[in-house]
């Protein structure tokens, strides 16, 4: 993951229209962030430093907006990854 991660509260604080994708890739206990699900914010394949982190996967659900819509994970996605909006 990033060094620097900028963590917001939401992602009403994003400009969605700044990005060619968005896409929030949604982490169960990644190794930089033990015991908590995080959502890191993508531009297209490129990860940015926004993440929302919360401790339970219904709550980080709740927080993804209504325009993102949910995609199969892939063969040979990471482990930790539990599900990715586009």
């Amino acid at each position: 993951m990033q060094t620097k991660d900028q963590l917001i509260s939401s992602f009403n604080e994003i400009d969605m229209k700044e990005y060619t994708m968005p896409i929030i890739c949604i982490y169960n206990s990644p190794s930089d962030y033990k015991g908590m699900y995080v959502a890191r914010f993508f531009d297209v394949n490129k990860p940015t430093p926004i993440i929302l982190m919360r401790t339970t996967l219904d709550a980080i659900r709740k927080e993804i907006p209504e325009s993102f819509s949910l995609v199969p994970k892939q063969a040979g996605e990471d482990a930790n990854i539990v599900e990715t909006y586009i």
